[in-house]
């Protein structure tokens, strides 16, 4: 270990470790004439504070920090005689995002057509003043 390394504290020096491609490649298995190289996916964030708000005889007062590092295998590698291929897994939740991604599509397109429907409905004033009306004076005005 280096002094620059010595001198980080302990959480930011197993961050550092924790860093690059021994994240998204796992150890390889070898079997027989094959060899199978786990891959995953890999997300980090993370945040540091402090704060104070200048009033009081405590002015250093704050802290905080925290963070998140999330890791879900998303396929292999296969290594054999006849070559290497990826080979996605499959987590079963496709057909649920693409639902999900339908059907805001499908919500946003739907509110903006209407907005725009009505828009061209009330081009003046008048007519929107007819619409605060109860309806029983709209059908009288009719």
């Amino acid at each position: 270990m280096g002094k620059a390394e010595q001198a980080l504290p302990p959480a930011q020096r197993a961050l550092a470790r924790l860093t690059g491609a021994r994240l998204c490649f796992g150890r390889p298995v070898e079997l027989k004439n094959r060899t199978v190289i786990p891959v995953a996916s890999v997300r980090s964030v993370g945040g540091w504070g402090f704060g104070n708000d200048g009033r009081g005889a405590d002015r250093s007062a704050g802290g905080g920090g925290g963070g998140l590092l999330d890791a879900r295998p998303v396929g292999f590698i296969e290594i054999g005689p006849d070559g290497a291929r990826f080979e996605r897994i499959d987590d079963g939740l496709m057909p649920l995002r693409v639902i999900a991604a339908s059907s805001l599509a499908v919500l946003v397109l739907g509110r903006a057509l209407a907005r725009r429907r009505r828009r061209r409905a009330l081009p003046g004033v008048a007519s929107r003043r007819l619409l605060r009306r109860p309806r029983a004076q709209l059908s009288q005005a009719s």
